[in-house]
């Protein structure tokens, strides 16, 4: 087993990467970009008219979606490793 000590200073060594920085900046930057749909398409009042409301609302259920899966998918695709790097030193 692993000391406590060694695992934290393997996570922290990992987490400094540029490439988990970039999949964390990337992650970021999709959310925050989603975010400002969702609060642009936030409904302000009660519209009358619905030939507006109906793509609205499917609008903003989109960018509630993809403000969480962006940065999820960004995430792990950035956190993957390719099968030709060989493992860390957790996996030894």
């Amino acid at each position: 087993m692993v000391p406590i000590a060694r695992v934290f200073d393997h996570l922290l060594h990992f987490a400094s990467a540029s490439r988990s920085k970039s999949a964390v900046t990337l992650a970021a930057v999709s959310f925050a970009i989603c975010h400002l749909a969702v609060i642009w398409t936030a409904s302000s009042g009660v519209v009358a008219d619905m030939d507006v409301e109906i793509p609205r609302q499917l609008f903003h259920f989109a960018a509630e979606l993809c403000r969480f899966v962006l940065p999820l998918g960004f995430m792990v695709a950035g956190f993957a490793r390719p099968k030709n790097t060989p493992p860390g030193p957790l996996k030894r």
